[in-house]
Order: C-alpha cells, then sequence, then structure tokens
C-alpha cells in the first residue's frame, strides 16, 4: 500500500518536541524524507532516532530560527541532504511573555518576531524557489487562534501569528501560479510542555474544559490536519487557516464561563 507522502522531502522546524514532533513522527510513518531543525540537539536526535528505528530518514539541523544567518544554513543543509524539497512546515515560536502591553520591553517585542515572523520568512524566501514548480510542493504554517482575535496580555505573541496568517493567504495568491499551495494550521491551547510551563494549575485545567470538546488538544492532534494540508487530498486547497481548537474560537464571548483567579 502507498503510504501518503512516499518519496516527498520536507523541512520541519521546532521538531524537537510537541507539535513539531508529532508531525514529523507522522510525516515519516507516511514515507516523507525529513530534515528536522529546532534549537536543541538532544530532543531533535531523540526524534530522529525513533523514526529511523521505524525505517525512516531524518536528518538534524540544530537550528536558532531567531538568527537569520542560522535559518540560511538550515534552507541550505535541507536541500544538500534531501537533495530538494517538496514540503517546507514552519513550525518553531517563541510566546514571549505575559504582560500588559504597556509593560513589554522593545526587546521582547523583537525577539519574538526574530523567531515567529522573521526566521520563517527567511526559510520560506530561500526554499520557495525550489518549491516552485514541483508537483504537489506546498507549504504549512503553524499560527495560532491568537492571531484571529485580541490577545490581552500576550500582544507581541498574537500579532506575531496574526502577520504569519497574512503572510499564509499573500504567498497563496504569489505561488498558486508556481503551483505551490501555501495554508496554515491554527492550533487553540495545546498540551505541551511549552503551555504547562506558562501556565498556574486553576488556568490549566480551566483551559482543559473551556472549549465545546472537553479535554486539552494534543501535540499529535495537530499531525492529522498537517498531514491532510501536505498531501494531495488537499491538492485544491491553499491560502486557508485550518483552526484546530476543539470549537473555541466558535464560542460567543459572553459564553466563556470566567476562569478561576491564577
Amino acid at each position: 500500500m502507498t503510504r501518503i507522502l512516499e518519496g516527498k522531502r520536507a523541512v520541519i522546524t521546532g521538531a524537537g518536541r510537541g507539535i513539531g514532533a508529532a508531525i514529523a513522527e507522522l510525516f515519516a510513518k507516511e514515507g516523507a524524507r525529513l530534515v528536522l531543525a529546532a534549537r536543541s540537539t538532544a530532543q531533535l536526535e531523540e526524534v530522529a532516532a525513533g523514526i529511523r528505528a521505524k525505517g525512516g530518514e531524518a536528518h538534524v539541523v540544530t537550528t536558532d530560527m531567531g538568527d537569520p544567518m542560522a535559518v540560511e544554513a538550515l534552507a541550505r543543509a535541507a536541500l544538500e541532504k534531501l537533495g530538494g524539497i517538496d514540503i517546507v512546515v514552519s513550525n518553531a515560536a517563541t510566546s514571549g511573555v505575559f504582560a500588559p502591553f504597556t509593560d513589554i520591553p522593545l526587546e521582547t517585542w523583537r525577539e519574538v518576531y526574530e523567531t515567529n515572523v522573521v526566521g520563517p520568512v527567511v526559510l520560506l524566501q530561500k526554499l520557495g524557489p525550489h518549491l516552485a514548480g514541483r508537483p504537489g510542493a506546498n507549504a504549512i504554517i503553524v499560527s495560532s487562534i491568537r492571531g484571529l482575535g485580541g490577545t490581552p496580555n500576550h500582544s507581541p505573541y498574537g500579532t506575531s501569528k496574526a502577520t504569519l496568517n497574512q503572510l499564509t493567504k499573500t504567498l497563496a495568491c504569489e505561488w498558486g501560479t508556481k503551483g505551490v499551495r501555501v495554508n496554515a494550521i491554527l492550533p487553540g491551547p495545546v498540551d505541551t510542555t511549552m503551555t504547562t510551563a506558562m501556565l498556574p494549575k486553576e488556568l490549566y485545567d480551566a483551559y482543559a474544559n473551556v472549549a465545546p470538546l472537553a479535554g486539552w488538544t494534543l501535540a499529535e492532534d495537530l499531525a492529522g490536519p498537517a498531514l491532510f494540508l501536505a498531501s494531495d487530498m488537499a491538492r485544491r486547497v491553499t491560502g486557508h487557516l485550518l483552526v484546530v481548537d476543539a470549537g473555541l474560537s466558535g464560542i460567543n464571548q459572553d459564553a466563556f464561563p470566567p476562569p478561576p483567579k491564577a
């Protein structure tokens, strides 16, 4: 039986844990050859080892997405190791700090934008020309529902994700004439290490049941939607913001129960 991504070559950022690792594992299972990028070499090697143990191909390129020169090096390495590229999954991100807008220093804004926006821009600029004209070539940007509405006390992160949403639609328009699809996945709260480190227990417990589909969304819940967008099943889907939030963004504001005090 032919696997869905048989022979496809993909680079996945933020692949050392969480959503990126889950996507990498499913893509490899479905036949993709991978380059995995993140800041932690140890985490990347662990993910790659699991993929190789199951007969898959995974190369590790330690990369700080906040460093444009490192991102350029990642693009070169991906092309060299795989001999070309068919799929780009831009997933790496930093959350910044939780604080009122007027209390957030400009340096924090720069740090968030360097990783969440500039890094993906550089990666897509460098790999975009290599996607052009390739059958089924596409890019997936992992954004967030926090880019759809106001994000009190998390303004750098929310506005960076809103920028990615706009970038997704713009690139879909520009690259569609070259046969390249560009889509985004917008998770709601996801039970990852980054999330648990940020939230006090009271808010963690509240977030678990605030959406219509009760329970936490897990990293692997994002892998299936990513596989769909990357595959020929979505060959006529581009410029789409695929929300994966258990229905959270579909609730009217006055239906939200107040969270417990942190």
